[in-house]
């Protein structure tokens, strides 16, 4: 009778399944270069589908990237010394209420070409760039906070806002290096899920440990009958 009982909560055990993680892709986006200022610029990522089972964890990638070129030239009667410095700032929002304060902590991205403090001689003429630079940052941690919000039954889309903000700045020179900027940014992002579900089929091994116990419940049976 032992035996017996033993086989049917094995089995029943079984029935219940169990639960493992899989991954899903909430799709990505990349914007290329493109003329600052990127004010408002709305792309588009997917929220999670909560009918596929229960999200336990989910990654945002963001990333900016700017091309940056300058040039500075001496109008002065005599050498100057100076440096140029370009910047470009990108801030990431979203559609997400719960997700703006996660994505402040990482704003702004920010892209720098400083020349550092150059002599010029009188007239002369420096360029500077294209000079591509990139900052990003992976958000996962912060992320398993508001899992909530990054789901929805049949999925869906959400907004991600990029901002981009470029400076320019001459320091020394006396006032005397003319200074031209050429300026291109764009952004990116991508999102992942791991998310659980419940396996409803017995593994091969579960089954075939199973299997071994029906067979010697069998055989004690017949030398019991024996």
């Amino acid at each position: 009778m032992k035996k017996q009982l033993m086989a049917v909560a094995v089995l029943a055990a079984l029935g219940t399944g169990s639960a493992y993680a899989i991954p899903s892709s909430g799709g990505m986006f990349d914007t290329g270069q493109m003329a600052t200022e990127l004010i408002g610029v709305t792309n588009q990522l997917g929220y999670f589908d909560t009918n596929l089972g229960t999200l336990i964890g989910a990654t945002l990638k963001i990333n900016a990237a700017a091309v940056q070129s300058a040039s500075g030239t001496n109008t002065a009667a005599q050498a100057q010394t100076a440096k140029i410095v370009s910047t470009v700032d990108l801030l990431f929002s979203s559609s997400i209420a719960a997700l703006n304060p996660i994505l402040a902590l990482s704003n702004p991205l920010t892209m720098i070409l400083d020349t550092g403090f150059l002599s010029y001689a009188v007239g002369e003429t420096k360029n500077f760039g294209p000079t591509p630079n990139s900052d990003g940052d992976i958000l996962t941690v912060q992320l398993n906070g508001i899992l909530a919000s990054l789901g929805q039954a049949g999925g869906g889309n959400f907004d991600m806002i990029c901002d981009t903000f470029s400076g320019f700045a001459v320091t020394g020179g006396g006032g005397n290096i003319a200074t031209t900027q050429m300026t291109t940014a764009g952004c990116s992002a991508m999102i992942d899920y791991e998310y659980e579900v419940h396996n409803q089929t017995p593994e091969p091994a579960s089954m075939a440990l199973v299997g071994l116990g029906l067979l010697g419940l069998g055989a004690a049976r017949r030398r019991k009958a024996a």
